[in-house]
């Protein structure tokens, strides 16, 4: 292992380009409603979304957060019911078409050469992330056995169960871990064991909204990681 240093991932908007899926199921439900949103109303449900998003990391918050933007939207109570069971159908649907982001596998390949070791943790259930990586099954077979799930863990990020238990998988002390991740969740976690923290910008958040939590670096995505290799090495050697 080169110089004791270890990777943790999340997987969602990180590795994988699932937050397609909420689009595809903004699209379909404002055509199956008749729904038709100004700049203002589309201001609102972006606060909204952050606002949730932002508090406190539950199993159900998806769920939850969709039913507060379909209220947003003016379904009433069976409508956003219905709503909720075509969005399901929707995210069933779509979540073996997502794709890796560009540069996923050469950044692997890159740890790899390197001999950092890493793992994933994510919020997504076993099952979930198994449909979502099964395809790629070079990049899957490289994470077997160190995928640490919501299913895995009683508490979700920005708890530090999941990068605890990466800790221990990987056999690498916590202040040795870089924890990557698109969203302020993984930078807290990261915070919360003194590990280094890389925010990338592939999810829903910007530059200026990672900056309110002050993660050691950000990058536009993963892609980046070989090339700032040496910048990582020198502030985890100096920390």
């Amino acid at each position: 292992m080169e110089d004791g240093i270890a990777f943790v991932f999340d997987l969602d908007g990180t590795l994988i380009n699932s937050t397609e899926i909420g689009d595809k199921i903004e699209k379909e439900i404002y055509k199956k409603f008749n729904i038709e949103i100004d700049e203002s109303t589309e201001k609102e449900i972006e606060e909204l979304t952050f606002e949730i998003v932002q508090g406190e990391n539950r199993r159900n918050l998806g769920r939850e957060l969709m039913w507060a933007i379909f209220k947003k939207l003016g379904l009433n109570f069976f409508q956003r019911l219905q709503a909720l069971y075509i969005s399901a159908k929707i995210f069933k649907r779509e979540n073996k078409q997502v794709d890796l982001y560009d540069g996923v596998r050469e950044m692997f390949n890159f740890l790899d050469s390197k001999g950092y070791p890493y793992a994933i943790a994510t919020t997504s259930s076993r099952g979930e992330a198994k449909d979502r990586l099964s395809k790629f099954s070079d990049v899957f077979k490289k994470l077997e056995g160190k995928i640490i799930t919501r299913s895995d863990v009683e508490n979700l990020k920005p708890d530090p169960e999941s990068i605890q238990k990466a800790s221990e998988i990987m056999k690498v002390p916590l202040n040795k871990i870089v924890m990557v991740g698109d969203m302020h969740s993984d930078i807290l976690m990261g915070k919360n064991v003194n590990a280094y923290t890389i925010a990338v910008l592939t999810g829903i958040f910007s530059r200026e909204m990672f900056e309110v939590y002050n993660p050691d670096l950000i990058l536009d995505s993963v892609a980046k990681i070989p090339q700032n290799i040496e910048i990582i090495k020198q502030k985890i050697a100096n920390s």
